[in-house]
């Protein structure tokens, strides 16, 4: 052993490790095959892995680990204290005891160039370059150049696993849910072919009990499209031909089509800059400036000079609306309040007025539900469901969805063929049970998109109330680029979609409504920035680096565009 060395009897050394002058190593562990340069000093409790590089002044402090295969240059201090202070708040120097190590790893393959700052709470991903000189403040991603104070990702290089790396993300894959089931799945047809069970019968009814509980709600009645759902909760709640509904612009035409089919007319409410749901106070707004009182006391609006009789607030990407707020305003005013949940089943709301976490479907009159596919509870197939706490509601609707009858060939009404389909309320009742958990991994990877692309300029990440919490039926960002940053996505192979890209105001369809450019700012400027990236329970990590690899690359190119 060097002399000129500093080593306690505590170092785990592998084999062939290579030391050179003036080295201090306590408490701490080297891989074999690594090589220490001059005038380093390692900390206990750190770890180097195999066939490292760690050139000279260098400065590793506890609670660091290095995997195997990292380059470190010259003169690179690690950091392990966010707030160092030589003396405590009463005076007395500090001592070990009164710090808390704060862990910072470096992984497979990366290089920190010399001169290089690493604070606490980092992780350099693997095969990563720091820039010399660089300040690293947050995590940096796998493959990423970065370089600054604080460092920035300037691009990423081709990493050795390329043709892996190349796989494509698709934006949605319903392929592994429904193999997850398939035994369970294939059993419930076989049920239906042999019990001949096709329309109604046990499993929709076991069905509607079950989801009723799910949404802590009193009822559900399963319909054939969540369109339907929508448009039967208006007609039972009480919107009658030639009523005014109020919604927002920004939401799928399912929405307005199923008020138009009620016989009533949409009329618009923008939407809040940051939940891109409902704003409570342009609604207020509405209701004080643009509505007035007849002679009989019905609320008319003065831009249709029509009767304004409900709200449809959309829980859009599977986030609810300010329920408290629109509930309040609709009580004043004498409004319905159908929910439209479509996107959003079981997320929830905490409601002050009630003290408690609500979910949709348990607020409203009635919620309306899809069952679409792509939905975070989806059929095999189309489908729909109304709840309600309102059991003559419930009834009404179950005579709308079979054609009026409230007995067979007894119609106490003009209803529509819009029942749900047993075997789909069989899939769906097998699905159930799972989508807590496929919420939770939503919302994983929510929670992971948000911190690996935080802080990041060019885009703007969804945002989420304290009174929210979210099930990411999409997960939106905005970007002031959209073709170019799905341009890029596209090359990559990365799929995306936009919902949506044209506000339901401008829509061919609605043009007898005469909205205009500037109507509704907020939903105008939100649809030419939003994209919505990969999100399904089964994404997985590695899918999820890659998207966002993507993303800052392109970010990155953006700024040094735009001389940042």
């Amino acid at each position: 052993m060097n002399s000129n060395n500093c080593i306690s009897s505590d170092v785990k050394l592998g084999e062939n490790v290579q030391l050179s002058n003036f080295i201090n190593l306590y408490g701490c562990e080297i891989g074999s095959e690594t090589k220490i340069g001059a005038f380093v000093e390692i900390q206990k409790n750190a770890v180097v892995g195999k066939r490292c590089k760690i050139s000279s002044h260098t400065f590793i402090c506890e609670g660091v680990v290095v995997e195997d295969d990292v380059f470190i240059g010259h003169g690179v201090m690690f950091i392990n204290d966010t707030y160092p202070r030589a003396t405590t708040a009463d005076g007395r120097l500090q001592t070990e005891a009164d710090w808390k190590v704060e862990r910072t790893v470096i992984k497979k393959g990366a290089s920190i160039g010399s001169g290089a700052r690493i604070l606490p709470n980092t992780t350099v991903g693997e095969n990563a370059i720091v820039g010399a000189g660089s300040v690293v403040t947050k995590d940096v991603p796998r493959n990423a150049i970065v370089a600054g104070n604080p460092a920035r990702v300037l691009r990423f290089i081709e990493p050795a696993e390329s043709f892996m790396e190349s796989e494509a993300v698709p934006f949605l894959d319903l392929v592994a849910p429904h193999l997850e089931l398939e035994n369970e799945l294939v059993g419930i047809f076989r049920k239906g072919l042999r019990t001949a069970s096709f329309v109604g019968g046990s499993m929709v009814e076991e069905f509607e009990k079950a989801f009723a509980t799910f949404c802590d709600s009193g009822h559900c009645v399963g319909v054939s499209s969540g369109t339907d759902a929508l448009r039967f909760a208006l007609i039972a709640s009480g919107v009658r031909p030639g009523d005014v509904v109020l919604t927002v612009p920004n939401t799928f035409i399912a929405t307005t089509e199923a008020i138009s089919q009620a016989g009533a007319k949409p009329e618009f409410i923008d939407i809040d800059e940051h939940t891109l749901n409902m704003s409570a106070e342009v609604l207020q707004q509405f209701l004080e400036r643009r509505c007035r009182r007849d002679a009989s006391g019905k609320l008319i609006s003065t831009r249709s000079g029509r009767r304004v009789t409900a709200i449809v607030p959309v829980h859009l990407y599977g986030q609810m609306a300010d329920m408290d707020s629109i509930l309040r305003l609709a009580g004043h005013y004498g409004l319905i309040v159908v929910e439209d949940a479509c996107q959003a089943h079981g997320a929830e709301y905490f409601s002050k007025e009630q003290n408690r976490w609500m979910k949709p479907g348990s607020m409203g009159r009635a919620a309306a539900f899809s069952f679409y596919p792509g939905k975070n509870l989806g059929a095999c197939g189309e489908g729909g469901a109304v709840t309600t706490n309102d059991g003559a509601l419930a009834g009404t609707i179950r005579m709308l969805r079979d054609h009026g009858q409230a007995k067979k060939y007894y119609h106490d009404m003009e209803g529509y063929n819009g029942r749900l389909d047993a075997i789909q309320a069989g899939i769906l009742s097998a699905k159930l049970p799972h989508v807590t958990e496929w919420n939770s991994r939503r919302r994983e990877h929510a929670t992971e998109y948000n911190r690996l692309l935080a802080g990041n300029e060019a885009v703007i990440l969804p945002y989420e109330p304290f009174w929210s919490r979210a099930v990411y039926h999409l997960y939106v960002i905005r970007t002031a680029d959209r073709s170019g940053l799905m341009n890029h996505l596209k090359m990559a192979g990365i799929d995306t979609g936009i919902h949506y890209p044209v506000p339901l105001h401008l829509q061919k369809a609605y043009a007898s409504l005469k909205y205009g450019q500037g109507d509704f700012p907020i939903a105008e400027r939100a649809a030419t920035e939003i994209i919505s990236l990969p999100m399904f329970p089964q994404l997985t990590s590695r899918q999820q680096s890659r998207v966002v690899e993507e993303v800052l690359a392109f970010a990155s190119q953006a700024l040094q565009g735009a001389g940042f």
